[in-house]
């Protein structure tokens, strides 16, 4: 046997298979937005994000996951085209790739609304997530179970770089328990922080609504789209949302402002719609 024509015949398949390896191994719009954002939080010099507009000013964004308990084990779905059973048990992660101010509410199928973070039962409860930093839904480990009636039920998420002043009024008194007998200035008190909650919610999701949007996969053609549409649009904020998919289990989320006094700020609505048993698609 020539061995050395075998090495030089094996060295020459690695070196064309190189490209395809380096390739392979490029990071992705995920990445490099994580990358960007970090660099950021730490003062480092950055680079443009490929395909968006250089002017980028600031970025809040983050990441989470619904987890769909079977069997004792958890499973990541899409919760935008995923349908619950009732008796479902579900977990969701949320984790910030930067040092942020996040407030979830649950809203039910009937429009009734709890505040999940700040607790209201704890009264030291922090509404800022540190960057990286896991937020587990519900807080003990448990699961959140779909009971009926089935239907159109959602967590809302609102990250914003500083805290809000009107959203951290959501006191235990603006959320008790129906149960719970109030006085009368607790009961006036909770009607207009209820008030002055959902004009806040309102703004910030008309303030989004304006942007441009995008929810698909992230690759070279739907980020120069996305550009091409904020200088069409002429827009300053662009939302981005890329959902889970082969090698990604969570939902990546992004609100890129290209407007100093615009505020940096993230609302996303996770839907969670329930079934009766035996309808759901799975």
């Amino acid at each position: 046997m020539n061995t050395k024509r075998v090495l030089s015949t094996l060295m020459l398949v690695a070196w064309l298979a190189w490209p395809a390896v380096v390739q392979a191994e490029e990071p992705s719009f995920r990445d490099l937005v994580r990358k960007y954002v970090h660099l950021k939080t730490v003062g480092s010099p950055t680079q443009p994000l490929p395909g968006l507009p250089e002017d980028i000013q600031k970025i809040v964004a983050l990441e989470y996951e619904v987890l769909l308990m079977e069997n004792g084990e958890e499973r990541a779905v899409d919760p935008a085209k995923h349908e619950f059973q009732l008796g479902d048990q579900i977990r969701v992660r949320i984790r910030s790739l930067s040092d942020l101010y996040i407030y979830i509410f649950y809203e039910g199928a009937g429009g009734e609304r709890k505040c999940l973070l700040p607790d209201p039962d704890f009264k030291d409860s922090s509404p800022l997530a540190k960057s990286d930093q896991l937020l587990r839904l519900p807080a003990d480990d448990t699961a959140f179970t779909f009971v009926p009636p089935a239907g159109e039920e959602k967590l809302i998420v609102v990250a914003t770089e500083e805290p809000s002043d009107d959203l951290a009024a959501l006191s235990d008194v603006v959320f008790k328990s129906p149960d719970e007998p109030l006085t009368p200035e607790q009961e006036e008190l909770q009607k207009k922080l209820k008030v002055r909650n959902e004009m806040v919610l309102k703004s910030i999701r008309e303030r989004q609504a304006k942007g441009t949007r995008y929810r698909g996969l992230f690759d070279d053609d739907s980020i120069e789209q996305v550009a091409v549409e904020i200088e069409r649009q002429g827009t300053t904020r662009a939302i981005l949302e890329e959902p889970p998919h082969e090698g990604e289990t969570s939902t990546f989320a992004m609100a890129a402002t290209f407007k100093e006094d615009n505020p940096a700020e993230l609302f996303v609505s996770i839907p969670l719609t329930s079934v009766s048993k035996g309808k759901g698609k799975r």
